[in-house]
């Protein structure tokens, strides 16, 4: 079900963050400070007391404005607000029911209508790497609550709605890669060769063989730098189902090895409907089209035409 509020609002989950696991994972609840202003004053909406309380602080009059305005907003707000926040990389969003109550300590508590979210409608998580830094930058507010400024791109993002201007570049990539299909598959195999090893280079693995050459069954031995995995290569310009099962029955004699890639940039169409396994992968022309893309190896494929 998609979401349509009236207003977002960010709040910080107590100084340095330090409610935020309590809140998300054992509560389900909003929590503000504000320990030494009188719960029944704010919920009565008596703000002038809650004002002269500051005064007597001496706190200057924008500071206690600005107080004033984080506490209407946690007293006032509508069950159609949503709330976000940030915790472990993460947006966190929810809606509360307008039940405010006081704990022992003085702060001020009010409910989380079913729970926190960390994903959208569709289940993707909404990892902090990818939003906008406009958004991620609101965990820099000094204060307590504030109005959420993105407010269409929350919604979008909640509701696994993409922009205009995103659907516009992904029409372009997905027309982009079939382009590079074209491309890819009119090198010749010892491009087709480099080009691979380019690929796996660029993706952080390194090559502890001579590329290509006299061995029978691997064209590209590849290790991780930092796990020390060995990946094993075979590359054709083309094949077909009986070439891909013999390459596999002899991989399968191979140890040491914790995958095993067999790339063709022209299959055959028999090749089309493989039921790949864990270990054993079939990489065909629209894939590496996208490698190529991820990669950064469009000029090159270009000056080789």
């Amino acid at each position: 079900m998609t979401i349509s509020p009236s207003k977002i609002l960010y709040i910080k989950l107590g100084r340095s963050g330090k409610w935020e696991h309590e809140c998300i994972y054992k509560t389900q609840k909003l929590k503000v400070g504000y320990t030494k202003i009188s719960h029944k004053d704010c919920i009565s909406g008596e703000w002038e007391k809650v004002e002269k309380n500051w005064k007597e602080e001496d706190l200057n009059p924008g500071a206690i404005t600005r107080h004033i305005n984080q506490l209407k907003y946690f007293y006032e707000a509508g069950e159609d607000v949503l709330w976000i926040t940030f915790h472990a990389n993460l947006l966190w969003w929810g809606f509360s029911k307008q039940e405010l109550t006081v704990e022992l300590d003085n702060t001020k508590v009010r409910p989380i209508t079913d729970k926190w979210n960390c994903t959208d409608i569709n289940g993707d998580e909404l990892r902090t790497d990818r939003l906008r830094g406009s958004l991620v930058s609101i965990q820099g507010f000094h204060g307590t609550i504030c109005s959420v400024r993105d407010f269409e791109y929350v919604i979008n993002k909640i509701n696994g709605k993409e922009s205009k201007e995103v659907k516009e570049v992904q029409n372009s990539l997905l027309e982009l890669e079939t382009k590079l299909e074209t491309l890819i598959k009119g090198l010749r195999w010892e491009d087709f060769e480099i080009l691979m090893d380019l690929i796996f280079r660029q993706a952080g693995w390194q090559r502890v063989s001579k590329l290509g050459g006299t061995q029978k069954t691997i064209d590209l031995d590849l290790i991780s730098p930092i796990t020390e995995e060995k990946y094993c290569v075979q590359v054709k310009s083309q094949a077909n189902l009986a070439t891909f099962n013999e390459y596999k029955k002899q991989f399968e004699d191979m140890q040491g090895y914790s995958r095993f890639y067999f790339i063709v940039h022209s299959p055959a169409s028999d090749l089309e409907n493989i039921i790949e396994d864990e270990e054993f992968e079939l990489i065909l022309p629209h894939k590496i089209s996208q490698w190529a893309l991820k990669y950064g190896l469009v000029e090159w494929l270009l000056d080789k035409f």
